[in-house]
């Protein structure tokens, strides 16, 4: 029955067995032989160590390497310094580099670098090339090196590390000045291999050698052991280690108590400043129907009241007022435009006087700062300087007429600054104190702060006593013009006011009520002079007109000039902004 089974198996049977274990020979050798292999060869790496009575660790490395035919500016070596700890600590090698020397004892140049947590030494001259044989002799001192145990103080070192080349020879010697190594091992092999190399003790010195070839990322690890008294205090330095950002969030007793602390105070300074900056003072309590603006009070002056803000709206609500005051003529152009079809013509019928606020006659003039007559189109992209300023120019008015004990508009910025510092102050503290304590959650506490505060600047401007009562009027006047739709009779017997009253309206959002409470009106005769359309037949018809001209006058007076960067058709590579670049060494 064996003679038979053996002789079933045929040639695919033998060749997929040989596959087979060829390929677990390969994913053995695969972490032996990781490391890329540069194609030259590390002849010799000796290295001899010194245990000193204040505990240093004196290290002479000599490198003998072998580039063949490359050409090379010479090696770096890696000298690991910081390791992980504990949690909260790391711990720290203190190395000093002496010299750097070949073999006849010419110095190399080099330069020592940190890399993460290792020291580079980078050895070879930028200028200069070398090949074939050279050799390389480090000398430098190590503090924290040793361990200490209860019997005994030991070194555990590394002696080589991963090389991107094979090393024909490791060996390594370790003596100590005020004593002798009782005790050594010596370890080979890629990283946690147990593989055993030659080591001995001689002469109190421990001799330890590699018995083979070591791959490329093949090392050597050496130990070695002796009497407490040989070194002093041999213990390891410590340093406390800065936290990985996600260690930043402990959530402790402490750390959340801390940050609702920090949350409930800052929002009860919050509603402290408002209380003594943004808080207007106590008026009176009802709202009585007032049948004309108070104190004679035009469309973006009742506008900046009502809200703290001078808006395009407001300014849209001048320029129509100035129309009803004859200085220009409104008239739609059917078809003409590029707002739904639609576009208006501004015709100036007389020039400004003293009678226009500063306000107001900036706006005249910059409308027709070109000519008599200017199409609303036209405007687009353009006005946007001349609107900044006018609202600048209704602020400062607001402040000198006493509604107003500071600019309101400057009052937000100022607090937005304060609100956008203490969001970046949250962010630092966070940053500090989840690195050192994992108490980032305290700073996270401050930028929400910071954030709330950011969210009420609105709220901080405050108006004057006498500003507080306008706005009590103000609000009267609305509720006369929300109501006017209720009493539609007698309003039609005063035709007059439709008009005097519609910039009001614009400003309120009060414009198809106003005009309904106007239903019966000849709307012609309550518009000649100031404005022409194609549908004004009804005062439903005005009002849808009108609607659309100040929605397209305000996004012509508001809307910015278009990009004036070099477009990127018609370019070709390198154009453009970014971009930079790099290299290599």
């Amino acid at each position: 029955m064996r003679a038979t089974m053996a002789k079933g198996r045929g040639p695919s049977t033998r060749l997929l067995a040989a596959l087979l274990v060829t390929l677990a020979a390969a994913v053995v050798a695969v972490p032996a032989r990781a490391a890329t292999d540069e194609g030259w060869t590390v002849d010799s790496f000796a290295a001899q160590y010194v245990v000193h009575a204040d505990g240093v660790l004196g290290v002479v490395e000599t490198i003998d390497v072998d580039f063949g035919s490359q050409r090379k500016h010479g090696i770096f070596r890696r000298i690991p310094v910081r390791y992980r700890y504990d949690d909260t600590h790391d711990r720290v090698y203190r190395v000093t580099v002496h010299t750097v020397t070949g073999a006849s004892g010419a110095p190399w140049p080099y330069a020592t670098s940190t890399e993460g947590p290792d020291l580079v030494i980078k050895i070879g001259d930028p200028d200069r090339t070398v090949s074939g044989k050279q050799t390389y002799r480090i000398v430098y001192d190590v503090a924290g090196a040793l361990n200490a145990f209860a019997d005994h103080d030991e070194l555990y070192w590394n002696v080589n590390g991963e090389w991107p080349a094979s090393t024909v020879a490791a060996t390594a010697r370790v003596q100590v000045e005020r004593g002798a190594v009782t005790r050594v091992a010596c370890y080979e092999g890629p990283a946690g291999s147990t593989e055993a190399c030659t080591s001995t003790i001689a002469n109190g010195a421990g001799e330890m050698r590699s018995t083979r070839p070591l791959a490329p990322g093949e090392q050597m690890t050496v130990v070695a052991a002796f009497p407490r008294s040989a070194a002093g205090e041999a213990r390891p330095i410590l340093e406390t280690r800065a936290r990985d950002v996600t260690e930043w969030w402990d959530l402790t007793p402490a750390t959340v108590g801390a940050s609702l602390l920090v949350v409930l105070v800052g929002l009860a300074l919050i509603l402290r400043l408002w209380l003594r900056s943004g808080r207007d003072p106590r008026g009176p309590e009802t709202i009585v129907p007032e049948y004309e603006p108070p104190d004679k009070l035009r469309p973006a002056e009742v506008g900046l009241l009502v809200d703290e803000s001078a808006d395009t709206r407001d300014l849209t609500a001048t320029i129509v007022q100035l129309a009803v005051r004859g200085y220009l003529r409104i008239e739609e152009v059917v078809g003409g435009g590029l707002f739904g079809g639609h576009d208006w013509t501004l015709a100036r019928l007389r020039p400004a006087d003293d009678s226009l606020a500063l306000y107001e006659r900036r706006l005249f003039e910059g409308l027709f700062a070109s000519g008599d007559e200017v199409r609303l189109s036209d405007l687009k992209g353009t006005f946007h300087a001349v609107l900044h300023h006018a609202e600048r120019d209704l602020y400062e008015a607001s402040v000198a007429s006493g509604w107003f004990p500071r600019d309101p508009e400057r009052v937000r910025w100022a607090w937005a600054g304060v609100a956008v510092g203490v969001v970046a102050i949250g962010a630092g503290v966070a940053a500090l104190l989840g690195m050192w304590l994992g108490a980032g959650l305290v700073g996270i506490a401050v930028a929400l702060v910071g954030l709330v505060l950011l969210a009420l600047v609105r709220a901080m401007p405050r108006r004057s006593a006498k500003g507080r009562d306008l706005l009590w009027h103000i609000r009267g006047f609305r509720r006369y013009m929300e109501t006017a739709e209720t009493d539609r009779q007698r309003f039609a017997e005063r035709e007059n006011i439709f008009a005097a009253y519609l910039p009001y309206a614009i400003v309120f959002g009060l414009v198809s009520k106003w005009a309904a409470a106007f239903k019966d009106i000849d709307v012609q005769r309550a518009t000649t002079g100031w404005y022409a359309g194609a549908n004004i037949a009804s005062v439903a018809a005005f009002s849808s007109g009108l609607s659309g001209f100040s929605g397209s006058l305000g996004t012509a007076l508001s809307s910015t000039p278009s990009s004036s960067g070099m477009s990127g058709f018609g370019g070709g590579a390198g154009g453009g902004g970014g971009g930079g670049g790099g290299g290599s060494w």
